[in-house]
């Protein structure tokens, strides 16, 4: 009877045991499991860019990178400014973060710059080629991959031209030497000179520059395209729609903020959408995957925004089957 007590109580003594082994073990996987770190630079407080990131981070929620559970969120905004975009990403290489993603070609030229070894996701950049920031769409060569907001300028002017066809001249207005803009130029250029139709060159070093030129030469132009660019989205936008109001000439947008604000109408990519194909390819690099295997992609589709109210305003009457088309009518 000793002998079975004696037994009886070893081998309790060794299940309390191994249960506590485990449970230990448990404890300690769970504290253990990595949380991984993003630094956002968010290129400032328009809410196209806020869209964006939540595009970004639904579609890492989607691939299993939840907020809070296994990934956390670094969020700077630098304003718009290039040395304030340049510090924030240079302490998100001090804070070794996993992955930094990146708004707009300037922004995403300076995280490129600033590290070669940390990926970089990236959205909201037009030309991304072209700009310098990857070699090519299917392999970057680089750190980096992303999504453009990339619609073709055929298709933009065509739908403009179901509006307003009797452009002769085309004030095209962007901030000077952008590589996304300038890009977006000479792809009009070319595009229009068939048709026999003048581009103007309204490329500005600063609000005040945009405001001087468009006043300059609004009267010998038809018609204006506001591009995609850092300062058309800070400001820019209100000054073109303020005088083309004036004059009551048509334009037309490549960002929906800027039709929200009073441009006629405009082609636009949904930012959501992009920043969530973005957030997609950040989930396949912190799952493994190179940057530099993946494919920087386009918006799937582009939808029609038209204000009405501005089309009142200038006189501009819009067929009812251009209405029927616009996923979006401001009025």
């Amino acid at each position: 009877m000793n002998k079975k007590l004696v037994f009886g109580i070893l081998m309790a003594v060794l299940l309390v045991g191994i249960v506590f082994i485990s449970v230990k073990m448990s404890t300690q996987t769970k504290t253990e499991e990595k949380i991984l770190t993003i630094g956002v630079a968010r290129w400032n407080s328009e809410s196209n860019y806020g869209d964006n990131l939540d595009g970004f981070k639904d579609g890492l929620a989607e691939q299993g990178f939840v907020e809070g559970k296994n990934v956390k969120f670094i969020t700077k905004n630098p304003e718009s400014d290039l040395e304030t975009e340049r510090q924030i990403i240079e302490s998100f290489v001090e804070a070794k973060v996993d992955l930094i993603f990146s708004q707009t070609t300037p922004g995403t030229l300076v995280a490129k710059k600033v590290t070669q070894t940390i990926p970089i996701v990236f959205s909201i950049v037009t030309n991304p080629v072209e700009s310098g920031v990857i070699e090519a769409l299917e392999s970057s060569g680089n750190n980096l991959v992303g999504t453009r907001n990339f619609i073709p300028v055929q298709r933009q002017y065509n739908q403009f031209e179901r509006v307003y066809s009797s452009t002769k001249t085309l004030a095209f207005v962007h901030r000077k030497d952008e590589p996304n803009s300038v890009s977006q130029y000479n792809q009009m250029k070319e595009f229009l000179a068939p048709k026999g139709i003048e581009v103007v060159d309204i490329a500005a070093v600063d609000l005040n520059d945009m405001r001087t030129q468009l006043e300059d030469s609004i009267k010998n132009v038809d018609s204006l395209f506001l591009a995609c660019d850092t300062l058309i989205n800070v400001g820019g936008e209100e000054v073109v729609i303020e005088i083309s109001k004036k004059h009551k000439k048509p334009n037309f947008a490549g960002l929906k903020g800027s039709v929200v604000k009073g441009a006629l109408m405009g082609n636009i990519a949904d930012f959501y959408i992009i920043g969530k194909i973005s957030g997609r390819q950040a989930a396949l690099i912190l799952g493994g995957a190179k940057s530099s295997s993946l494919l920087t992609e386009s918006p799937g589709e582009d939808y029609l925004v038209i204000n009405t109210k501005t089309a009142a305003e200038i006189g501009i009457t819009i067929p009812r089957y251009v209405l029927d088309d616009a996923e979006e009518i401001i009025k």
